[in-house]
């Protein structure tokens, strides 16, 4: 079937890389079909131009240009000012790698905001989805109006002044309905900016379920397996009395920033900052399968990540930090924990206590993982990492020894 021009999703994209591009496109063809027209710039200025004179349902871009003059963020602003007047949605997809761009993105209207090297097919699949809807749905209210009137007047016939009042009485109706959907669309856009600026802190997957209602976040706490994962400062303490307080601001705000991009991208939730230290979950609040797997490449890259700002913060703070981590995995209660006025999702638990323990035991920038971790690792895992068993701890609340390994990469 042949559709109607009224009927496509025209896009603009601009992209200066003809490889981005070409995968991006081919996969939003890959899930709309004819159903989208897609026109490429690979000039940022032509695609503004192109923007303001063409008829485009969507945007999407990039925001870093050879030879611009323009930082990351003024790109932002002309991008947002230029598709306002028209209101049309803008994407942007971008290998900048600023973290404080996506809530600059969201705080001036921008509609999704993507880090390419942080793409999940199935999200930006979802995320399309959603948004296509809303400005299909949009088009097809006018046309469907539109076609109305004609049927309307064909079946009934009328004469010209009859014609022209129903005329006015059906745009007053339409501007009506389009001011009605644009609030339906501007709370949809805000619940939309609180999930991008959550999905910072908590797996974009989790948030999602929580916004549509299909993960219950109550007071009642029910049993899960997951796996936990602590992670701690090693000289924390002498640090700060060495340190200015901006100095240890500013540190923490740097090493909190670097480990949760790597917690996030093994689908990791924070569950919380205690001084120095992190605390998060896997398999919980969304359970996962591979969730001791996901733990477990989380504890190494973040040592990984770790080493490489090493220098750096000996450069600037006149010290090298070390990093301890600590890894449990099994059952544990989770829910909402605290009153009315403040609650906090959390799991507690013998799990959590070993996983607390077992970071407090870690060497600097080692990874302790316990018995019930490890022995549920699929087989592949034996040889990705180095393990070594380490003798038996008296943990609290626990009877008995408990073996324990320290993970190393080969």
């Amino acid at each position: 079937m042949e559709l109607e021009k009224e009927e496509i999703v025209r896009v603009l994209f601009i992209e200066p890389k003809k490889n981005s591009f070409d995968t991006l496109a081919g996969l939003l063809k890959e899930w709309f079909g004819d159903y989208i027209e897609i026109v490429w710039k690979s000039v940022y200025e032509n695609g503004l131009e192109d923007l303001r004179k063409g008829n485009f349902d969507l945007l999407m871009t990039e925001i870093l240009f050879p030879g611009s003059d323009l930082s990351a963020e003024d790109t932002l602003n002309e991008i947002a000012d230029t598709a306002g007047p028209s209101e049309v949605p803008v994407v942007v997809m971008t290998a900048a790698e600023d973290k404080n761009l996506p809530i600059h993105a969201f705080q001036i209207g921008i509609n999704e905001f993507f880090f390419k090297k942080k793409i999940k097919k199935s999200i930006l699949e979802h995320r399309f989805r959603n948004l296509f809807r809303e400005i299909y749905r949009k088009k097809v209210i006018s046309l469907q109006m539109d076609d109305s009137l004609r049927r309307f007047q064909d079946l009934y016939g009328m004469n010209q002044t009859e014609i022209q009042d129903l005329n006015s009485m059906i745009r007053q109706f339409k501007k009506d309905l389009e001011k009605e959907y644009d609030e339906k669309l501007q709370l949809e856009h805000e619940k939309k900016k609180m999930q991008n600026v959550f999905g910072m802190y908590v797996d974009p997957v989790i948030v999602e379920n929580i916004m549509n209602n299909t993960l219950s976040l109550d007071q009642r706490g029910k049993e899960q397996e997951v796996s936990v994962l602590f992670s701690d400062i090693r000289g924390y303490t002498s640090l700060t009395e060495r340190l200015k307080p901006d100095q240890v601001i500013s540190f923490l705000n740097e090493y909190f920033t670097a480990m949760t991009e790597v917690i996030l991208g093994y689908g990791g939730m924070i569950d919380k900052y205690i001084g120095d230290s992190i605390m998060c979950l896997f398999g919980a609040p969304v359970f996962q399968n591979d969730h001791r797997q996901n733990a477990l490449d989380c504890a190494m890259e973040m040592l990984q990540v770790f080493e490489l700002w090493q220098p750096k913060w000996e450069q600037i703070y006149g010290f090298v930090p070390q990093l301890g981590i600590g890894l449990a995995s099994g059952g544990v209660i989770v829910g909402n924990v605290g009153s009315f006025q403040k609650l906090s999702y959390t799991a507690v638990g013998d799990t959590v206590n070993m996983a607390s323990r077992l970071e407090s035991l870690a060497k600097p920038m080692h990874v302790y993982v316990s018995e019930g971790l490890y022995n549920h690792l699929p087989d592949e895992y034996a040889s990705k990492y180095k393990y070594e068993e380490l003798e038996p701890v008296k943990i609290k609340g626990k009877e008995g020894l408990h073996r324990i390994l320290s993970v190393k990469h080969l």
